[in-house]
């Protein structure tokens, strides 16, 4: 009875061993038809889509191309869009760096071509070069490595960051930082100049000079027709004088970059506007909107890549609230309620740090509360200044401005403009 009771023990413990082996090897056969039926999926898939922009899903070793070898040089990021010649087998050659860089058909999917931002082309270059040693490690605006390079390299200095140094690599401004192993030399990359200061022009209101109702709604000497607005932005373009933005005057001032002829264009309030910015869109022309944020909604404000948002405060714009002048409220009004006023606004507008005062007043008062709000930059009206430009190293918070009117003539424009050497 025991002996039967062993048997059928062992055929059972038996016939598991069996089903345990048989399901492994089916197991593998199939894994293996998998792999094949994938690998096979990927080359077909790779050859279709194959495309000369590529982005990598990890990090991807550069090679260089010497002497018939091909040789790791460096590494390139994860999700950095490379220009790739294709037409090779295994390796193919990066068109969008300058020296005679490859990668493997490893870590790539298929891209489109991704549109860098190439203002940086309309600074002008220092005269300093950026010299590294052994390896060079090039970082983007967010401080994303995106290349390492296994070699010294020397590149002419365009922005001069809080600790980094721009510069142009792979058809982009990256930038490499000054804690690394570098040293900077003096170089003749250029014959162009810094310019010595910046216009900015300030405008209120807009009107169709061929819409009798517009022009008879804007009457006051602030309200600028099409018709003006058009001679004074051909002005501009006729004399290649840039339009800038808040961040790049900032850094002028600050002495990070170098800046062509160039104008800052301002307009204050909110209203009465969308045909001077329609103008200003349509000829990729950048402007900055002061904004009075409880009057006008950020949110549904007229949107344009070429028009940015800054403070005129939240509801600061009522005369008569403080002595003298106009009776701004931000020269006297008691420091909290100017603080939640400065707050509300600059949270409406996703942050911004730069202000214009209303009414172009303004006191020690109001700079010290901007800059506990958080503030970094502020325009008055005319200044004191005979010029009226904007200067390296100048005081941001009394930042001058000219004062663009109905019956300013494009003369006056001119012989503003022309102050401006470089």
């Amino acid at each position: 009875m025991r002996k039967k009771r062993r048997l059928k023990i062992h055929t059972w413990i038996l016939l598991a061993i069996l089903v345990v082996i048989l399901s492994c090897f089916l197991f593998n056969i199939v894994k293996k038809d998998d792999i094949k039926s994938n690998n096979s999926s990927i080359q077909k898939n790779d050859k279709i889509e194959l495309s000369e922009y590529m982005k990598s899903i990890d990090d991807v070793t550069l090679y260089s191309f010497e002497n018939g070898e091909y040789n790791k040089i460096g590494m390139v990021s994860k999700d950095v869009v490379l220009h790739l010649d294709t037409s090779g087998n295994n390796y193919y050659k990066v068109l969008n760096l300058n020296n005679n860089y490859y990668v493997k058909n490893i870590n790539l999917i298929n891209s489109e071509k991704i549109a860098d931002d190439d203002r940086y082309k309309k600074y002008i270059i220092f005269n300093e070069n950026i010299n590294s040693t052994d390896v060079t490690k090039l970082y983007d605006e967010n401080d994303n490595l995106v290349y390492t390079i296994n070699e010294s390299m020397s590149l002419p200095i365009i922005v001069k960051d809080d600790n980094q140094y721009g510069v142009e690599f792979g058809d982009r401004l990256l930038y490499i930082k000054s804690t690394d192993d570098v040293t900077i030399t003096i170089n003749n990359n250029t014959d162009l100049t810094n310019s010595s200061g910046v216009g900015i022009l300030n405008y209120h209101f807009f009107y169709d000079d061929a819409n009798t109702e517009e022009a008879n709604n804007c009457n006051e000497e602030i309200c600028i027709s099409k018709s003006q607005f058009e001679k004074e932005l051909n002005f501009l373009e006729d004399n290649n004088i840039l339009t800038i933005k808040s961040k790049e005057l900032e850094m002028y001032i600050d002495g990070k970059i170098q800046l062509p002829k160039s104008v800052y264009i301002t307009i204050d309030d909110g209203g009465r506007n969308e045909v001077g910015l329609k103008m200003l869109s349509e000829r990729k022309q950048y402007a900055t909107v002061f904004l009075i944020t409880s009057w006008y909604d950020p949110a549904t404000y007229y949107n344009s890549p070429y028009i940015e948002l800054h403070s005129h405060g939240n509801d600061l714009h009522s005369p008569g609230v403080c002595p003298g002048g106009q009776g701004g409220a931000i020269k006297c009004v008691e420091k909290s309620k100017l603080l939640e006023d400065l707050r509300i606004s600059r949270e409406k507008l996703n942050g911004s740090t730069v202000f214009a005062y209303p009414f172009y007043e303004y006191n020690d008062y109001s700079i010290e509360i901007l800059k506990e709000a958080g503030f970094t930059m502020a325009f008055v009206g005319e200044g004191t200044k005979s010029d009226n430009l904007v200067h390296i190293g100048m005081n941001k918070f009394k930042l001058p401005r000219f004062v663009m009117v109905n019956y300013t003539k494009i003369s006056d424009l001119d012989n503003y403009l022309s102050k401006i050497k470089g």
